[in-house]
C-alpha cells in the first residue's frame, strides 16, 4: 500500500511543472502579438494589447491550476500515507493481540 503513494506524489509534482509549462507558452502568446516595428501606429496597438493580455492570461491561469491542483493533491497525499500508516499500525495490533502470549 505505501508503495502506491508514490504515483500521486509524482502526479502532484508534474502538475507543478506542467503549471510551468503553461506560463512560459502564455508568455509566448502574450509576445508573439508584439510587432515593435507596429509600436507608433496607433490603431496597431489595440490588438497588440489585446494579444499581450490574452497571453498573460493563460500564463496565470496554468500557474494558479498548477499551482491548486498541486496543494489539492499533496494534502490528499499526506491523508493517504497517514491513513495507510495507521491501518498497518492497527493490523499489527489486531495480529498481535490475537497471537497472544
Amino acid at each position: 500500500m505505501s508503495s502506491r503513494i508514490g504515483v500521486p506524489r509524482q502526479i502532484s509534482s508534474t502538475l507543478v511543472i506542467l503549471g510551468l509549462i503553461g506560463t512560459v507558452i502564455g508568455f509566448i502568446m502574450a509576445l508573439s502579438g508584439v510587432d515593435p516595428e507596429k509600436a507608433g501606429d496607433v490603431a496597431a496597438i489595440g490588438p497588440m494589447v489585446s494579444k499581450l493580455i490574452d497571453g498573460m492570461a493563460v500564463a496565470l491561469y496554468t500557474t494558479l491550476v498548477g499551482g491548486v491542483l498541486n496543494i489539492w493533491l499533496n494534502i490528499n497525499v499526506n491523508m493517504l500515507a497517514g491513513a495507510t500508516v495507521n491501518l498497518i499500525t492497527e493490523i499489527v495490533a489486531v495480529g498481535e493481540r490475537h497471537a497472544g502470549p
